[in-house]
């Protein structure tokens, strides 16, 4: 399959917005004159960012505390936009602030507890909802048995089970639980969740568009990148991307920077009970730094070519908040193909290729396109 837009649909337009459009339409000066047309990516990227937060509203509006758990402690760029796309999100709904947020590493039982009360659990979302990455999948479970009598939201995922043993044991945790919601990012994900799960699912663009949209950090020097993951997500393993004369690279490596170093001192002091407690407050405060370390690496990383071909879902949904043109390849389960299906086949930034070749060649394509 091989598509480029302009498309004639907007999937993510699921109401009307004739009222918007309409009070636009006219600007008042020295006379009456049309006013200029709204710009359609921006509208696209408010429109998904509404949506997120109309989803996401009715389940902290009237929390007396909030925990945002799972922090990404790796160096996974797209993760850590996720998360701080969670929070703005939160800030922008006016919820109340984290009161606690951990990775599965740092957690503790009885701290959450604590510092929650009758509040609000919410799970990181992303793409570990199933058997493929399972130490989150089983540290969401984990929580979710804690804390039976807490509302737990398990923000946007995509969910994959390759073992239906595994699916079975996740279903006898949640179907346990009598206030737990699943927001899932894809449609196919979130008929396979009802099926699976049943209770309370949503459908919710990803959190990483609560975020506002982003700015290149340096002038192109490529004409192409290839950004191209390598785990077992990859279904292009094999491919020498260099012998097309491109650029390549993942965004999954930190480099030791003084943050990234100072956070796994202080996950290994939640382990020692007497430096336990002051470990956990310095963390909330590492967090949202660490996570903006992250993406600014990555958004320089993405802002050195002009056109990006690429098969992570955050290689694509941060070049929507960029404005860069790009190529799509799906992961090994069509996570990517599901996801843009779902939200962003309309965009004019995106292509979608199904072979290696026809990536190289949309990516020409593009380039001529904004010569």
């Amino acid at each position: 399959m091989a598509a480029c837009a302009p498309r004639s649909r907007l999937v993510v337009a699921h109401r009307s917005r004739g009222a918007n459009v309409a009070s636009m339409r006219f600007s008042f000066a020295s006379s009456i004159r049309s006013a200029p047309p709204p710009d359609r990516h921006v509208e696209f990227l408010r429109e998904l960012q509404q949506q997120l937060d109309d989803v996401l509203r009715p389940q902290v509006e009237n929390a007396d505390s909030v925990a945002l758990l799972d922090f990404p402690d790796f160096s996974n760029v797209g993760d850590s936009a996720i998360w701080l796309g969670a929070l703005a999100t939160l800030r922008r709904l006016g919820a109340p602030s984290p009161c606690h947020t951990c990775d599965a590493r740092s957690y503790d039982r009885a701290t959450l507890a604590r510092r929650l009360g009758k509040g609000v659990i919410l799970l990181n979302g992303g793409g570990n909802f199933g058997d493929l990455w399972p130490r989150h999948q089983l540290f969401r479970e984990r929580v979710v048995a804690d804390f039976p009598d807490n509302p737990i939201v398990v923000m946007p995922q995509s969910l994959h089970y390759v073992d239906p043993e595994a699916a079975e044991r996740a279903g006898a945790v949640f179907r346990a639980h009598s206030q737990l919601t699943l927001l899932l990012r894809d449609r196919e994900s979130l008929h396979e969740a009802t099926r699976l799960f049943g209770g309370i699912t949503r459908l919710a663009p990803d959190t990483a568009f609560g975020l506002t949209a982003l700015r290149r950090s340096r002038a192109p020097t490529h004409d192409i990148l290839w950004l191209k993951r390598a785990d077992q997500e990859d279904r292009w393993t094999a491919f020498d991307v260099s012998r097309l004369g491109h650029a390549s690279a993942d965004w999954a490596g930190d480099e030791s920077t003084r943050l990234v170093r100072t956070h796994n001192a202080l996950v290994r002091a939640t382990q020692r009970p007497i430096a336990a407690h002051a470990a956990r407050q310095a963390l909330m405060w590492v967090h949202p730094r660490l996570a903006q370390e992250r993406i600014d690496r990555g958004v320089a990383l993405l802002s050195r070519a002009r056109v990006i071909v690429t098969d992570r879902l955050h290689g694509h949904i941060l070049c929507l908040l960029l404005g860069i043109p790009h190529v799509v390849l799906d992961n090994s389960y069509g996570k990517l193909s599901r996801f843009i299906g779902t939200w962003s086949d309309s965009s004019t930034l995106v292509c979608i290729a199904s072979t290696l070749e026809e990536a190289h060649d949309l990516a020409r394509t593009r380039l001529s396109d904004d010569a």
